[in-house]
């Protein structure tokens, strides 16, 4: 890890991203027969355990939704996971992609104390870039820098599915704003507006049904086509 004269010597977001993805990263799940890509924030402290997006109870939520109450024990990132792992071919699971904004975690909480104590200062600041979804840019330099590097990242990831039929799930706020803030638009391509993030059990709202069965639409008819 950094030491403290390190981390005060990093420039830019793009030097706390290397520095910290050797320990932190969390790679995302997309197969090659993966047809709807859900766009999600960033991981957190279940995410880094297991290795996989949507890791934890936010996981959990999905799963209950797009397979039934039986699995709401399961986050759907493990399961993910472990389709892709074991080749196992799963239809729905196949067709189901998990993708972060940023690959390291944006939540102070999800890093070791020595590293929240180094790292304080741009820690703040990606909270803020994380919170503050309203603005579309913003005065501080050094929080410019971190959604300006989260922008360019995320439309590399997307303008590889150019051309591509995908539909696009971004969960909440945060992850709708940056795939506006991309500027990408594909005639192959569909998104599915307004669905909530998963966390704190919102996808059980009534006023969020319509964009969830959306995704379990989506999803269910994909899969077919690999059944």
């Amino acid at each position: 890890m950094a030491s403290k004269s390190l981390a005060h010597s990093i420039v830019s977001f793009a030097d706390v991203v290397a520095l910290l993805s050797p320990k932190y990263q969390v790679p995302d799940i997309v197969l090659e027969t993966s047809t709807c890509l859900f766009i999600l924030e960033s991981p957190h402290i279940q995410e880094l355990k297991f290795g996989a997006p949507v890791a934890g109870a936010s996981g959990a939520t999905m799963s209950k939704h797009i397979f039934g109450p039986e699995y709401s024990r399961i986050p759907l990132g493990r399961m993910v996971k472990k389709n892709a792992e074991a080749h196992a071919g799963r239809p729905r699971l196949s067709r189901i992609g998990l993708i972060n904004v940023c690959n390291i975690p944006l939540q102070a909480q999800a890093y070791d104390p020595d590293t929240r104590r180094q790292f304080s200062d741009w820690l703040a600041d990606m909270n803020v870039v994380r919170t503050q979804n309203q603005r579309l840019s913003f005065p501080n330099p050094r929080q410019q820098d971190i959604q300006n590097w989260l922008i360019d990242t995320l439309r590399t990831k997307l303008q590889t599915y150019a051309g591509r039929a995908i539909t696009w799930i971004p969960c909440g706020r945060f992850a709708q704003k940056f795939l506006r803030l991309t500027g990408l638009s594909d005639p192959a391509w569909h998104i599915i507006e307004d669905v909530p993030h998963p966390s704190y059990n919102s996808w059980d709202r009534t006023a969020y049904q319509a964009q969830v069965a959306a995704v379990i639409s989506a999803i269910e008819q994909a899969a077919a086509l690999l059944t």
